[in-house]
Order: structure tokens, then sequence, then C-alpha cells
């Protein structure tokens, strides 16, 4: 039924939204209590009523990440063709269970996200989720994921409890999604820095130090070297880590010790990476584009929270050549995904 689904507009379905969250409901009453979104509703500085407004909307976010009729009618109002699904790792991370609970709810994320793959495979791909605290298991789940489920890679988090992406211990991982030519999809869990608690800092501060963190792990760490192969794409723009490079250039030309794993300058360890568009704002589209190039960069909506009309962001991006646009907006997710939505 939903595979022959149609648009209700004339809107023409041309793009493809790497970042699209999926949330299986029977995993995130387990993972519930550990989200961020839960200790937010717990927040004691909030009166009542800002509190039932919190788990109204939180309610609202996780019934529609799990509606497929909400989700393709969604798409088809903004003119999307393909989504690729992720687990919403800010709801339902595993990181804190031990390995054998944890890949028993990983697998059965990655079991729901197929089977919501199946009932329309021209319009969803999917990504799966790992273990990655244990990284043994994660890589045999990544190869069940892109072997046996046909997804096309998995979305990890920006840290696994207290070791970075980068971790040497986590190499197992990286070098199965070198082989396997799986994508991976860096995206935070949430930062639980105290200092980030108010005004639910966490969301609109933390997770941009996330991802700027996870990229420094990626090429201070040496995976980068290690792995160039790696098909890696970092959520929301790449956090501040593109916004900041000239400090970081400087450091890498002045201080040999910040260098020790490194083969090149970081800038050219950010164009080996890809980054959604979920920034917001055009200006700050613009500079991602200008230091890692059109060709890095995919469109991005951060379905259901984020941005509602994305392919009209990058549309109306005046400094973006035609060509540029239309990779930015399909082609190089196309290139990275294996996507093809024909002409």
């Amino acid at each position: 039924m939903l595979e022959t689904s149609a648009p209700t507009s004339l809107v023409r379905l041309t793009a493809i939204d790497v970042h699209a969250h999926v949330v299986v409901p029977e995993v995130f009453a387990a993972t519930r209590p550990h989200s961020l979104f839960a200790r937010a509703e717990a927040d004691p500085s909030l009166t009542e009523t800002q509190r039932a407004a919190i788990a109204a909307r939180n309610d609202a976010v996780v019934r529609r990440m799990a509606d497929v009729g909400d989700r393709i009618a969604a798409m088809d109002a903004a003119g999307i063709a393909v989504q690729v699904l992720s687990p919403s790792l800010v709801h339902q991370c595993s990181d804190w269970l031990p390995p054998d609970a944890a890949l028993a709810l990983d697998r059965r994320t990655n079991d729901t996200i197929a089977a919501l793959v199946a009932t329309a495979p021209t319009r969803f791909v999917g990504l799966g989720s790992v273990p990655l605290q244990t990284p043994d298991r994660a890589a045999a789940e990544l190869d069940r994921c892109v072997g046996t489920l046909g997804l096309k890679g998995v979305a990890i988090p920006t840290r696994v409890g207290d070791r970075e992406i980068g971790d040497a211990g986590l190499r197992p991982f990286w070098a199965a999604a070198e082989a396997l030519g799986a994508v991976v999809y860096v995206h935070p869990a949430g930062n639980p820095d105290p200092r980030l608690r108010p005004y639910m800092m966490w969301n609109s501060l933390g997770q941009s130090i996330e991802e700027t963190f996870a990229i420094a792990s990626l090429f201070y760490e040496g995976i980068l070297d290690a792995f160039p192969g790696l098909r890696i794409c970092i959520s929301h723009g790449g956090g501040y880590m593109p916004f900041y490079t000239g400090r970081i250039a400087r450091n890498y030309a002045e201080k040999p010790a910040t260098r020790r794993n490194m083969t090149k300058p970081p800038a050219d360890y950010l164009r080996m990476l890809h980054y959604d568009t979920c920034v917001y704002d055009a200006r700050v589209l613009r500079h991602l584009v200008e230091v890692v190039g059109a060709d890095r960069v995919l469109l991005g909506s951060d379905y259901p929270v984020g941005d509602p009309q994305p392919v009209a962001f990058v549309r109306d991006a005046t400094f973006l050549t035609d060509d540029e646009r239309t990779a930015v907006l399909a082609g190089n997710a196309s290139r990275l995904y294996g996507i093809d939505i024909g002409p």
C-alpha cells in the first residue's frame, strides 16, 4: 500500500533526506528513563505547566517517528523522494546497558527499521544501530545490518560512555565499516554535562559540541588515516568544527604533540567526511560549503523535529550553482548511499 503512495500535490519529489529519525516504541520503553528527554521532563526548575508542555511535545515527537503514514505525507509535502531512516539515539541509545542486553535492543531496532523499509522500498532506505561499547559485537551486527537486512549502514553516537569514537579500542568496528562499505552516520545521543542542563542547552548547544568532539576524535586518534575508505556523515553540519578551523590549524602547525596521529592538516580530514544541511541558517550553510565543498554536503531535515522545509532551504541558497544545488538535494546522497531516484 505504501509502496505506491503518491504525493497528493504537484510537488516534485526530487530530494533525498539523510537525517530522518525512527523510534521503536518497545525499545524506547526500555531506554526512556536514561534519555535526556526524560531528564528534561523531570527538571526541578520547571513549573508543572512547563513540565507538562515538554512531556506532551516529547510524546508527540515519538508518535510521529513511529507513524509511517504521517512520515510519507510529510515527505510528499516537502518534495522528498527518499528518507534515510535512522534510530533516534537521543531517545533509545543503549550504551548504558550490558553488552548482551544492548545487542538485543539494537537487533530489535534493526529488524524494525528493515521492516519499515520493506513497506515502501522506493521511499525509504535504512540505517541500523549497534552496541558500540563492545566493538566485536558492533562489527558483527553491522555485518548483519548490511548483509542480511539490506540496510545501508548504521547510526552511532558521538561517544560511548566515557570513550570518544576515535578510541583505539573501537577500531574493530571501524575496520568492519570500511570493509563493508557501510555508511556510518554520526549523531549525538545528547550531552549530559550539568552545565548544559538549564534551558535545554544540552540540545541547543550540546549536540553541536558533541559533533565537534567526534570529528576531532576521528582525526586526532588516527581513524581517518587508518581507514581512509570510511563513508562517514556527520549530523547538523558537523557541529562547530567547520566554523572554527583556524585555531585548530594553528595548533596543528605549531604544536607537534597535536599531530602525532595525523599525516595531513585538519582541513583535509574535514573534506574526507560528509555533512547534512540541518543548520537552520543560510549563512552557516554557505560557510560549510566553502570549507568542505558542495560535494560533501547532503540534505538533512532532522525529521520530525527539525526543518519542515529542508528542500526549500537548499533551493533558496543563492550561493549554490545549479549543479551544486542538485548535488546537495540528491546527487551526493545518491552516490554515498547508493540510492537511485530516477530522472
